[in-house]
């Protein structure tokens, strides 16, 4: 799993720079100021004769130019709104086999003031935040409003956009250069950009006594972009009564201009993209205006194939009132016009950010009904599934290219990727390999997979080190910081196989997935080759456990609901987990677990609890045993103390936020830290293993472990700051007098 600074590395170093125009500060969509409408003029006078190749119909062109003039300019009867806003910004990562997770929430309360003059403000009024690790306050990433309030004009700003204060626009002047905005595809020049294709009704509204048709537009780019422009790729729902903006939905890309001689980011594997979905609501039944608004930022590199870092914010207008004209301002008059004001992102005191009250949503309660995948549709031609056929040279995770551990040592390996798409629709090739320097051994692998609409199918042949470890949170494949630091807490084995596999993604919204697999195993020991942590830390490592060597053939089901559900991470809601297993010829067990797992937040509340339950056979294997103990789940005792062929795991955590300093801390107007947020914590742990026969006890003996006897259970009491990332406190056995000891907590895993 690349890791959480990873993941915010990858957002800021490669997706925002490539949408983080330096554009107006104004309303997020508004035409240039006056001092540009020469240039905007002189550009749709130098654009291309309409022709065939640019609307798929003459309707489709009839119907796009009579939006063009009603988008042009803010109707008459609309001069302007204040709305309240609530904004939710995440941070996490996506996997690659689809399951996201969310390290960092932020929850923002503001109020936008905005009229058709374009005179704009978004002003900061609560916030509250939730994480996993260290890290900073996303609000002061923005120089201007991440709201776009209105879908009117020529040209598009995106967010983050430039300080359109005058000490700001001195220093712009002094750099040299014009800002960058994106073509909007209702411009006037939009022929010099785009091709437009549909044009077909997709759904029929009913408001009130109105019917109103939604007609979608797809926006694609020209071969012949010469100069260096920002477009929006995607696609553009229409009023088909009133011609006006219901839904924006695509990217944003840049394109065209000379190209650079060496780009780091390419050179590197690494790229970024930036989507966005604007939806509108219509008010008074007169004009559309926005409703609820999302903006991700995904970036990836060939180390992680379709791994991606996301940093997501979704917004909803939870109530609007409608504004008069600005005074003295006359409709068509010179003044009616969407100009650059000077203004800044405003933020209320931290006495009024921390005392914020009026929350509509529960906080991770807009990200957890979304995900990464919900653009892929409208993804550029690297991410897509349509196209001519695709090699890269990518792996399916980081550690495929570098990791470190006990047995291994240093790891370095290879992997590429042949997408076949349009040439064979849904059939991909994978191939990963790779050197373990310390040990001498290749391992790698090679993967066929084919995917139709809900099912997937794949056949795979590899070489692996497994881990033998239970009950590992769904993100958790091995640690190469923890063997770089001197802890290695895991145990391996050499495992072969040559295996078929089905899935099918089940449910609406397919966040139930059921998998089932077979095929040919062969397991084999492994000995530790790197004493201790290259750099010296800590101590040797501990040996590794000790396992049956031998051929079998395996089968698995396993049946998952809501897979991004951790106790570890953030996203909130119910997951669960239902697992079976069997071993058939030279190795014979069966092997059952079940999990399930909640997080919820309510008000000052949050609350996360996973419970584990597993079973094997009499005759099992040492590696289909459960082992728990220090780092598996049982802090307080030794590394793998107990084990045995049942074996049962409830954690849980409650925290209470206090209310007091709950606003960000600032350094600079860029930089700001997160709030130091108290929240009262209590953790529970409790484990249970239990040998139940002489052969079971006997293997348990093997591995240096011992059953439970009986439940061990321990609580923990302590103080937690950011949002729950740090905590100082003490932990008590409950099950037998022992000492307290003192608890220093990283993130959120009682």
């Amino acid at each position: 799993m690349p890791s959480r600074r990873f993941a915010l590395a990858l957002v800021w170093a490669v997706a925002v720079p490539a949408v983080a125009l330096d554009a107006q500060g104004t309303a997020s969509a508004g035409v240039l100021a006056r001092s540009d409408s020469g240039r905007v003029a002189a550009t749709a006078r130098q654009a291309p004769a309409g022709d065939s190749s640019t609307y798929a119909t003459e309707a489709l062109r009839a119907l796009i130019a009579e939006a063009v003039q009603l988008n042009r300019r803010v109707p008459s009867l609309l001069g302007g709104y204040k709305a309240r806003l609530e904004s939710e910004i995440s941070i996490g990562n996506r996997r690659s086999e689809g399951m996201e997770m969310a390290v960092s929430l932020e929850q923002v309360a503001s109020t936008l003031t905005w009229d058709r003059s374009g005179v704009y403000q978004q002003t900061i009024d609560g916030y509250r935040s939730q994480a996993i690790g260290s890290n900073f306050a996303s609000i002061g990433f923005f120089s201007s409003g991440w709201a776009i309030p209105s879908l009117y004009g020529n040209r598009i700003a995106l967010l983050f956009g430039r300080d359109t204060s005058e000490a700001a626009r001195r220093r712009q002047r002094r750099r040299g250069g014009d800002p960058l905005y994106a073509v909007h595809p209702l411009a006037d020049d939009r022929e010099r950009y785009y091709r437009f294709s549909g044009g077909d009704t997709i759904v029929t509204m009913r408001v009130g006594d109105r019917t109103i048709p939604i007609v979608r537009v797809d926006v694609s780019l020209r071969e012949d972009v010469a100069a260096k422009s920002v477009v929006f790729l995607g696609e553009i729902d229409l009023d088909a009564v009133r011609r006006q903006i219901v839904r924006l939905r695509g990217y944003f890309a840049v394109v065209g201009g000379p190209k650079k001689k060496f780009d780091l980011l390419r050179e590197a594997g690494l790229q970024g993209i930036a989507f966005v979905e604007a939806e509108n609501v219509e008010v008074d039944g007169q004009f559309w205006l926005p409703s609820r608004q999302r903006f991700e930022a995904h970036a990836t590199s060939n180390t992680v194939g379709d791994g991606r870092a996301v940093f997501r914010i979704l917004t909803r207008f939870v109530h609007r009132e409608l504004t008069p004209l600005p005074p003295g301002l006359v409709v068509g008059g010179p003044e009616d016009s969407l100009a650059i004001h000077p203004f800044r992102l405003a933020i209320a005191h931290p006495d009024t950010l921390s005392a914020y009250k009026a929350w509509r949503s529960e906080l991770g309660a807009m990200s957890a009904e979304v995900s990464a995948e919900d653009f892929n549709d409208v993804a550029p031609d690297r991410w897509s599934t349509n196209g001519p056929p695709r090699f890269s040279v990518e792996t399916e995770r980081l550690g495929d290219v570098f990791r470190v551990n006990r047995v291994e040592g240093l790891f370095t390996g290879i992997g590429s990727v042949v997408r076949f798409r349009d040439a064979v629709p849904g059939l991909v090739l994978r191939g990963a390999a790779g050197y373990a320097w310390n040990e001498g051994v290749t391992r790698g692998r090679g993967v066929v997979e084919y995917r139709r609409e809900r099912d997937l199918f794949a056949f795979r042949a590899q070489r692996s080190l497994d881990l033998t470890n239970d009950f590992r949170n769904p993100y958790d494949s091995g640690s190469t910081t923890g063997a770089l630091l001197g802890n290695d807490n895991y145990d391996y084995l050499d495992r072969r196989s040559v295996t078929v596999q089905w899935a099918r993604f089940l449910g609406a919204k397919r966040r139930t997935q059921l998998r089932l697999e077979t095929g040919w195993v062969e397991d084999r020991a492994v000995e530790v080759n790197l004493a201790r942590s290259p750099f010296g830390f800590g101590e040797d490592f501990l040996p590794n456990r000790p396992i049956r060597e031998g051929q079998y053939q395996r089968s698995a089901m396993t049946l998952e609901y809501r897979p991004d559900v951790s106790l570890e991470f953030l996203r909130t809601g119910f997951g669960a987990r239902a697992y079976y297993e069997r071993g058939d010829g030279g190795m014979p067990y069966q092997r059952g677990e079940l999990r399930f797992t909640a997080r919820s937040n309510r008000g000052p509340f949050s609350l996360g609890a996973r419970l584990d339950l597993g079973m094997t056979t009499n005759g099992a294997p040492p590696q289909q045993l459960f082992e728990l103990g220090r780092n598996q789940n049982l802090p307080g005792y030794e590394y793998k103390e107990f084990a045995g062929d049942q074996a049962a795991v409830f954690r849980a955590l409650l925290l209470r936020r206090l209310p007091v300093l709950g606003a960000p801390i600032q350094l600079s107007r860029r930089l700001w830290l997160p709030p130091v947020a108290p929240a009262l914590a209590l953790g529970v742990q409790s484990g249970w293993t239990r040998a139940t026969d002489a052969e079971a006890l006997a293997t348990t003996t093997l591995l240096g472990s011992a059953p439970t006897g009986h439940p061990r259970t321990s609580v923990s009491f302590s103080l937690r700051f950011f949002g729950g990332a740090l905590g100082v406190g003490v932990a008590k056995p409950v099950d037998h007098n022992g000492p307290a000891k003192f608890l220093l907590e990283f993130g959120q895993r009682p």
